[in-house]
């Protein structure tokens, strides 16, 4: 395996992590947005699915 440069790791990192923030976010909001509609028919608090 050859020897990455230091800033194409740099950037190999941030791009994977991004990647990983971006599904996470997309998956709260798509929790959030069932739990509010399952929410409006019932006045239990909401459960968070994580």
């Amino acid at each position: 395996m050859p020897q990455m440069k230091p800033m194409m790791w740099m950037m190999m990192m941030t791009m994977t992590l991004s990647m990983i923030f971006m599904t996470m976010i997309m998956n709260f909001f798509t929790t959030i947005k069932i739990s509010y509609k399952s929410s409006k028919k019932s006045p239990t608090p909401m459960k968070w699915k994580w």
